[in-house]
């Protein structure tokens, strides 16, 4: 922490699952809300990459009420590629043992806004090659998923997001393509 001063542990990370996931949480003090704030941190490592990692840029959305500019420069962060990300999403929205609305949201944006095609074969490809490592929960599209879901519509994902984003997301069309993606895999077999 010693080259981010403002940052301190909150709950430091802390090896689960065999030490495969490291899961901590970073405070700082918040110039908008004069109070301590988080950012989760999350660390796998279960699997080796598929794909190649990449280097992009990680950016805030705060901007100097000033210049208008980013309040803090961009920082180059290794990571995993868009379409491997967007496998791991389709993994967990299929068989995420407690469902996470966040899952189908990311999902529903990459496909309405970036332009990711749900039925690319490398991205079919991915997604089964994922499913099949060991320790992974059964594919599950049951209707009782979809409930579960639309009971964290208000409590979780409303509060995250802003009203145009959230009025932009359709539950049904997300458990959709994340349904096609299920009869995709099964289609491969």
């Amino acid at each position: 922490m010693n080259l981010l001063p403002s940052f301190n542990w909150e709950e430091p990370l802390v090896g689960r699952n065999n030490s495969t996931q490291y899961i901590g949480t970073l405070g700082y003090a918040s110039a908008m809300s004069n109070q301590t704030d988080t950012i989760k941190i999350e660390v796998s490592l279960r699997e080796p990459l598929l794909t190649p990692h990449i280097v992009a840029a990680a950016k805030t959305i705060l901007l100097d009420p000033v210049s208008g500019n980013p309040a803090v420069p961009p920082v180059p962060v290794r990571c995993i590629s868009k379409i491997e990300a967007m496998a791991e999403k389709f993994r967990a929205a299929l068989t995420r043992r407690e469902v996470a609305i966040r899952d189908f949201y990311d999902i529903h944006y990459a496909v309405t806004n970036q332009g990711l095609v749900p039925g690319d074969a490398e991205l079919v490809g991915l997604v089964r090659q994922k499913l099949a490592v060991p320790g992974n929960d059964a594919v599950n599209i049951g209707t009782d998923r979809l409930a579960a879901l639309r009971a964290q519509l208000d409590t979780q994902l409303r509060p995250v997001l802003r009203r145009r984003n959230f009025d932009a997301f359709s539950l049904t069309d997300a458990f959709g393509i994340v349904r096609d993606m299920a009869a995709a895999i099964e289609g491969q077999a």
